[in-house]
């Protein structure tokens, strides 16, 4: 394919502490320069005038999005995709529209339904607001309904009584000012599914959760201590494995069930659908995630590596998925036009504010000239 300019689009933590952002970042930016293509940075903080004016200086053919929040808030991952759309920007990975369907947990689910997809029975409560789907027993699974990287989960989501259920929804509703989700807990084998492409899709070789290792006291859930908290055991004890002892028609189903939802769900270029296995051998799929974490140990990483493809391949293979997709218009020539523009005029703006100032020598006073001009004939001052 083209080799391309490619600006890596993410998020940057600025705090006393410094300036810091996610490995990945680095990781991307590495593999895009070893498929030849020219790469630049764009972190973003909390300042849109601070996007848009960083793009004018790049101007990348393509943004590769990583940029997961906005003013600090995982809500505006959308808001992000939403901006480089208006703008006209091809960027890689799913468009604010799909964002926005997979953000609302429970739309997703109507939308498996929709699909004739299989998913666990729910019910979302907000403060003022109950919606039920399909009858539920305990054990239950409570979740906010909307947010990433399992925040706000913990063992404590997995609840067997209705006072540990009412528990939990306040403190979703209270502490994380969300609506709660509720939905039946699958006892069972936890799948993920990558998506690759889009037409036609590949779909990488399953992984599995392993709990074998966690101890028995902690629920079977990767929960927000698993993800994100290191020194914790369900960190330590929790990883993603190659999916073995699978028998190939289960293998199958699962394999269809990601497919289906990648599909329902219009995500693009790349995607991980996470899968519960019912007791009866059912595939039931819990979540749908655009854009999936791209580090180089990450789940998605390493199916995508026991299918040959290592991380720079893969990395490639989502830009060549999106450039195929967007198949960029004039309009991209002449936005790249008024962009040059536009920074050509902000360089001069600064470079003008920064020259300096020659202040004009003082004027004669006032006083002085009414003086003067009442002393000549004719002319006589008024009170």
């Amino acid at each position: 394919m083209d080799r391309l300019k490619i600006s890596v689009l993410f998020w940057e933590e600025r705090g006393q502490e410094g300036i810091k952002h996610d490995e990945v970042v680095d990781q991307i930016a590495q593999a895009l320069t070893e498929g030849g293509h020219r790469v630049s940075l764009i972190a973003i903080n909390d300042d849109l005038r601070e996007l848009l004016d960083k793009l004018d200086d790049k101007r990348p053919d393509l943004v590769f999005n990583v940029c997961e929040r906005f003013a600090d808030n995982d809500d505006y991952e959308l808001h992000v995709t939403a901006v480089l759309a208006m703008l006209g920007q091809p960027f890689t990975g799913t468009g604010p529209g799909a964002m926005a369907l997979r953000q609302d947990k429970a739309v997703t689910k109507k939308l498996l339904k929709f699909h004739d997809i299989s998913y666990p029975n729910f019910a979302t409560f907000d403060k003022h607001d109950l919606e039920f789907a399909g009858k539920m027993h305990f054990p239950l699974f409570v979740k906010p309904l909307h947010g990433d990287a399992s925040f706000g989960i913990d063992d404590a989501s997995v609840v067997n009584e209705y006072s540990k259920l009412i528990d939990k929804v306040s403190f979703i509703q209270t502490q994380l000012k969300v609506p709660a989700l509720v939905e039946e807990y699958i006892e069972g084998r936890e799948f993920y599914v990558g998506i690759l492409g889009n037409d036609p899709i590949e779909v990488l070789p399953v992984m599995e959760l392993d709990f074998s290792k966690l101890p028995s006291k902690y629920a079977r859930i990767y929960g927000h201590e698993a993800k994100s908290e290191e020194n914790s055991p369900q960190y330590q004890a929790v990883n993603a494995v190659v999916a073995t002892e699978l028998n190939p028609e289960v293998r199958a189903r699962i394999t269809q069930a990601g497919r289906e939802a990648a599909y329902a769900l219009k995500v693009q270029d790349y995607a991980r659908v996470d899968i519960r296995l019912s007791p009866s051998g059912q595939p039931m799929v819990v979540e749908v995630n655009a854009n999936p974490y791209l580090e180089r140990t990450s789940a998605f990483a390493l199916a995508a590596l026991q299918a040959g493809m290592g991380h720079a391949t893969l990395i490639n293979k989502i830009v060549e998925a999106a450039w195929k997709r967007l198949e960029p218009t004039p309009y991209l020539k002449e936005m790249q036009k008024s962009r040059l523009e536009r920074a050509r005029i902000r360089k001069q703006n600064v470079k003008t504010a920064a020259q300096p100032c020659e202040i004009p020598p003082a004027k004669e006073p006032v006083k002085e000239i009414v003086k003067e001009t009442t002393n000549q004939p004719g002319i006589t001052q008024t009170a």
